[in-house]
Order: C-alpha cells, then structure tokens, then sequence
C-alpha cells in the first residue's frame, strides 16, 4: 500500500469513526438509562439526569482516545522521518559510516530507507576502497623509497672517493652532492612509516581476527553485489579466528575472489565461512577449467599472494558452482 493511500484510509477513518463512535456511546447510555435508572429517578428525561453529563464525559474520553490512535500512525511516520534524517546526517560526515536501516514496508517511506540503504553500502565500499588503495600506496611508496636511498648511498661512497680525483672541479663536486642531498629530501618527504621488513623481502606477520577481517570485506563488497543481484552470506564456527599474516595482503587475496566472482561467474550467491580455521568462498556460478587460460579471473595473482603469504588453495569448479578454500601452513 502506498504512503498517499493509507493516510487516505486513515484520514476516512477518521472522519467515519467520530460520529459512529459518538453515536454508538449516545445511544447505549440512553438504553441504559431507560431501562435501569428511568423508574428510579421519577421519569425525569434523560437530557435532564445524572447520565446526561456521564454521556458528555464519554464522549470527550472517546475522542482522546480516537486521537491518540490515530496519532500513534503519524508517530510512526515521524519517528522514520528523524531516523532517516539522522542516518543522512551521521553519512554526510566525515565521524562514521552508520549501518544499514531496517525497512519494514513497502510503502514510499520504506522504497527511502532502501535507497539510503543502498547509498550507505556505496559509500561504505568507496570508503573501503580508498583505504585499502591507500595502503597499498603506502607500500609502493616505501619499497620505492628504500629503492632509491640504496643506489644513492652507493653514489655518494662512490663520490666520496673521488674528491681526490676532481679537486679541481669543487664545483662540480659540490653540485654533485647537492643533487645527491636533493634526492634524499625528496624521498625523506614521503613521511611514510616504516615496514619492518628485511630488505623489503618478507611480509609483516601479524595476528589477524579472520571475523572482523571478512565481514569488513563483505561490507565493502555489498554494494556491488547488491547491484549484480548476487548475495553474499557470512558463517563462521569461531568468532576468534585467528591467523599470523598480514592484513592488506589478505585483503587482496580474498578481493580477487570477489571480483572473479562479480565479474565471471554468472552467480545468484557467494557464501563465505570459516571452518576450522580454513576460509571457504564459494559461489554457485557457471564454473570454469581450473587449468583453462583465463586472463580475467585472476588466478595466478590469488596463487601468487597465497604463496607470499605462505597459504594453501584448494579450487573445485564445474557447472554448478566455484569454491576457493584457504588454509594457513603451519608456521616453523
């Protein structure tokens, strides 16, 4: 039912409710009076009795009563209005994302909540996006970094031991290790934290809550799914899943398997659970040849990150579906 028809079966209501209810009260309390209290009180007429004043009061009770009926209905209205203006307000700032409303109808005001809905799983997902994105830079930035102070640390050694050899150039010196001075500041600016890494060769190994990891993912990726008409549902048999990797890395593995799943599987659902400490993704899509030569579906970047991060894959595929399981090696 829409929002203009039901307030137009409420206001009809309304306005049928008043005079039958003030009748129906009119009329019980004057039978009433006749056959109980006429005989008593002498034949003195009704409009003239004790229950004349008790009708007046009835029937100022029943219109309260009316009112805060029907006033209940447009306090439901106005207690989704605030709702939905609190929930655009806490998403237009920049403190955080708020979760997603729960509609309840179907009407005008619940077609809204979904649009806002669906505007709070995109932004969530862009926000998610950035983030991961800007981490990913941040990486990139560093490694560069490091790449560029261990060939200018061996300039300037090299340099150094040629002073002797270009005395008659202190210019030419001087410009040398001004460059050499510029490029450092260019790096230092970065103002990039560190990775405690060893010559950039291992990853940084940290405890992970696979939990909170996973359904963080699965916010960032609902929105897209929403649109693919996909749906995404999350199990797990232990809340404190806990893995040694690295968090950015992970999310990278486990992003390609959504995005293969998006963009190639030709699914109605992906399922992810957690099952003695193994991640399962599967979908129930059109399936492909594991050893087939598909550029897109991003098998070799999921194997390479699995292998960085010290991950078995397991792959099943066929007609009715794909499904990725992830299990951490034990550590040495």
């Amino acid at each position: 039912m829409t929002l203009k028809t039901k307030y137009r079966t409420l206001l009809f209501m309304a306005i049928a409710s008043v005079p039958i209810v003030l009748l129906s009260i009119s009329v019980a309390i004057a039978l009433v009076y006749d056959k109980v209290f006429k005989l008593k009180n002498e034949g003195i007429p009704f409009h003239e009795s004790f229950a004349y004043p008790i009708m007046l009061v009835a029937f100022v009770l029943s219109l309260g009563l009316l009112a805060l009926l029907f006033s209940t209905t447009i306090h439901s209205l106005l207690s989704k209005i605030t709702m939905l203006n609190k929930t655009i307000r806490e998403l237009a700032s920049n403190e955080r994302i708020p979760n997603t409303l729960t509609v309840s109808s179907e009407d005008e005001i619940g077609q809204l909540m979904q649009s806002v809905n669906l505007l709070i799983e995109r932004t969530t997902y862009r926000e998610l996006e950035l983030a991961q994105q800007q981490e990913l830079q941040k990486e990139l930035l560093q490694k560069l970094r490091h790449d560029i102070h261990t060939p200018l640390t061996a300039i300037r050694l090299q340099l150094f031991f040629l002073e002797d050899q270009l005395q008659g150039q202190p210019k030419l010196v001087e410009s040398l290790n001004a460059q050499i001075h510029y490029i450092t500041n260019l790096t230092n600016a970065f103002q990039l934290q560190a990775f405690d890494t060893s010559e950039n060769s291992f990853v940084v190994q940290e405890e992970i809550q696979l939990v909170q990891l996973l359904e963080t993912m699965m916010k960032k990726w609902r929105y897209l799914y929403r649109m693919q008409n996909i749906a995404l549902h999350f199990h797990h048999d232990d809340p404190h899943a806990i893995w040694i990797s690295n968090e950015l890395w992970l999310q990278r593995l486990f992003d390609n398997v959504f995005q293969n799943t998006l963009k190639h599987a030709q699914a109605t659902q992906l399922e992810v659970s957690i099952n003695n400490g193994q991640v399962f993704m599967c979908d129930d899509g059109v399936g492909f040849k594991p050893d087939a030569d598909y550029a897109g579906l991003g098998l070799k970047i999921i194997q390479d990150i699995a292998k960085t991060l010290n991950i078995d894959v397991s792959l099943q595929s066929n007609d009715t579906g794909t499904s990725f399981g992830f299990a951490q090696k034990s550590l040495q």
